[in-house]
């Protein structure tokens, strides 16, 4: 599915055709990483899974600090190509996949997928992301905020309604409410997420924008933030086999708080060498978090269930990445966009009418793929990049502290509530210390 979405994205002749495509890429790549790190985790016995699973983690993190590097010299040469290079890379993994996983044995009960869960859990995720993006168009009525918001917690209230009724459901609220390392797990992968994510699309107009490189040179200049991931991703698997994850959960979450400070100033100077110490912070402790998470939640449940487990992590990683994108460039935006209209009626420079600023807003946006080069815009609009790089290196500060706020929430719910890892039974079945369930 995902190999045949990127092709149809590839060669889409028309964006409703690359907008389809890229909504069935986003159903084929969850069937992927969630059975990834089961598959992994069922592999090794409990005192070595997180050992496992950072080793993982480190090989995840080689491909990300390639992909940024690789992603750019191919955007540089075509979009097409950034979705077409996924197609030999999946039909190489189904191929290993088929050789290395072993196949298996007949179910005896019927699976029966909660589709009604489904959509909800959709509708609540879709309408909160959406809400938030609206705060980035001109002229936005409150209701085309909160009328979005307001369907999704309502939607995400019916869901919770559901899943403590179905008979199969998308995901056990009663397994979160009894473990508290899941539940820990859970929340902090979502906020993982939403800082990963939310600053993945921060990162990139920074260093575009404001520091003019090229999107090849801004995906190596990257690169220091996923770095670290691949040393520290295997040596913080076996720290969580040595004392549990509330240790490198707390460190990993503390370390991300301190990083938003740091890349707030690196923006502010708009200096790659002030910006590369907070990246290297940032990516220190992604790299705790997202590598602690998974043997947290999956040394908390049943082996029947570490299934699920898996794929509630990605969602909710996923989840909090859509929701991290449109929460930090709302914020972003929001400081942007009041800073440069401060600028322009403080300055000597003539107010822009509402086109005018649309039409800048686009050459600006259209700079995105190649690089900002101011002798390429309308003369017109030339003088204006200078307020304007003004504004958005506040924007930046802005959504870097908003990160801080996000990772301070994760070192409080680590504390909270992750614990030692539960001892398995004898038929390998985590056994609930006493204290842990939040029932």
């Amino acid at each position: 599915m995902f190999a045949g979405a990127s092709a149809v994205g590839g060669l889409a002749p028309s964006f409703p055709f690359l907008l389809l495509a890229r909504v069935a890429q986003g159903a084929g790549g969850p069937l992927m990483l969630p059975g990834s790190v089961a598959l992994l985790s069922a592999a090794f016995p409990p005192e070595k899974r997180g050992s496992a699973l950072g080793t993982m983690g480190g090989a995840a993190a080689v491909a990300g600090a390639l992909g940024p590097t690789i992603g750019g010299v191919l955007a540089t040469a075509s979009w097409r190509a950034v979705l077409l290079v996924n197609v030999p890379l999946a039909v190489v993994c189904g191929y290993l996949a088929l050789r290395a996983v072993a196949a298996d044995g007949p179910r005896r009960d019927r699976q029966h997928i909660d589709l009604s869960g489904t959509v909800l859990l959709c509708v609540t995720l879709v309408g909160l992301v959406f809400g938030l993006s609206q705060t980035q168009g001109d002229d936005v009525a409150p209701w085309q905020v909160l009328g979005p918001v307001a369907v999704a917690v309502a939607a995400g209230v019916a869901f919770a309604a559901r899943e403590r009724r179905a008979h199969n459901p998308l995901m056990s609220l009663s397994m979160l409410r009894t473990r508290r390392n899941y539940l820990g797990a859970t929340i902090s992968q979502g906020l993982a997420g939403m800082a990963e994510m939310g600053l993945g699309v921060i990162f990139p107009l920074l260093l575009i924008l404001n520091l003019g490189m090229s999107p090849a040179l801004a995906g190596l200049a990257l690169a220091p933030a996923t770095l670290p991931m691949i040393v520290l991703a295997p040596l913080a698997g076996r720290w969580y086999d040595r004392v549990g994850g509330r240790p490198p959960l707390m460190v990993g979450f503390g370390v991300l708080a301190a990083a938003g400070p740091v890349l707030a100033w690196g923006a502010l100077t708009e200096s790659y060498p002030a910006i590369l110490p907070g990246l290297l912070l940032y990516g220190v402790g992604l790299a705790l978090v997202l590598t602690v998470n998974d043997p947290v939640s999956l040394d908390s449940i049943p082996a029947a269930d570490q299934g699920q487990a898996s794929g509630v992590a990605a969602t909710a990683e996923q989840g909090g990445g859509a929701i991290g994108i449109a929460l930090l460039y709302a914020v972003f935006h929001a400081t942007y966009t009041g800073q440069l209209h401060q600028r322009v009626d403080r300055g000597p420079l003539a107010d822009l009418t509402n086109s005018q600023y649309a039409a800048l807003r686009d050459d600006i946006e259209a700079a995105e793929q190649t690089g900002l080069h101011p002798s390429q815009f309308d003369p017109a609009f030339e003088a204006y990049l200078i307020p304007a790089r003004e504004a958005s290196s506040i924007g930046y500060a802005a959504a870097f502290l908003a990160t801080t706020a996000i990772a301070l929430v994760g070192l409080v719910v680590s504390a909270w509530l992750v614990r030692r890892p539960p001892v398995p039974d004898a038929v390998g079945r985590p056994d609930e210390p006493a204290g842990d369930s939040l029932a």
